[in-house]
């Protein structure tokens, strides 16, 4: 009785969660100069947590609408020397991923364009 409650507690939390697992491809016409070509981005939007290739964090805003998702994260480590802000949008109809980084220490913005759908491991290429 008391496994049958549990489940019955716990079963929309598991049913309905909301986390996103793509793959995005940066297909664009400058792509020869990133050193980006994919990354696997999952979002948690229950946790507000972000995962962008090997970087993970938390959002400090973060929006999700009927037409897209979009976050801002501040103070986060995206390099060895220098600590940075990160903001990102994706639309849920265009599949379309525009991620900003900027670096403190000089207050540079770096822009990265990505074309994402929901990955599939019978997908990988090799």
């Amino acid at each position: 009785m008391i496994r049958l409650l549990l489940f019955l507690l716990f079963l929309p939390k598991i049913s309905f969660s909301n986390e996103l697992n793509l793959i995005c491809t940066n297909n664009y016409i400058d792509v020869r100069s990133l050193d980006v070509k994919d990354v696997f981005l999952i979002i948690d939007t229950d946790k507000k947590k972000i995962d962008i290739g090997g970087l993970s964090f938390f959002a400090d805003r973060f929006k999700n609408t009927d037409s897209n998702i979009s976050w801002t994260a501040k103070d986060i480590p995206l390099y060895p020397d220098s600590n940075g802000d990160v903001s990102g949008i994706i639309g849920r109809y265009s599949g379309q991923l525009v991620l900003n980084f900027e670096k403190h220490d000089d207050g540079k913005i770096t822009s990265l364009t990505f074309n994402c759908k929901k990955f599939e491991v019978k997908q990988k290429k090799f």
